[in-house]
């Protein structure tokens, strides 16, 4: 009954990105990961179901700005 505990480590927070840009999160709890959903903004970008967990994020869809990214 442990709640799962999960952490983007790949952009650093406050990091210019551009073009491909690969997501990576690790996450962990006290029976098994089944999967991490990576977010833009409330935005899902996708999931992955194997660790290490990872997702590669078109930045050409969307505008320029500022996002928070977030698994």
């Amino acid at each position: 009954t442990t709640a799962p505990s999960v952490s983007l480590t790949s952009p650093t927070s406050g990091a210019t990105v551009t073009g491909l840009v690969t997501l990576t999160a690790t996450a962990t709890d006290n029976v098994a990961v089944a999967r991490v959903d990576f977010y833009r903004d409330a935005v899902l970008l996708g999931t992955d179901t194997t660790a290490p967990y990872s997702y590669a994020w078109t930045t050409t869809t969307v505008a320029n700005g500022g996002y928070a990214l977030s698994a």
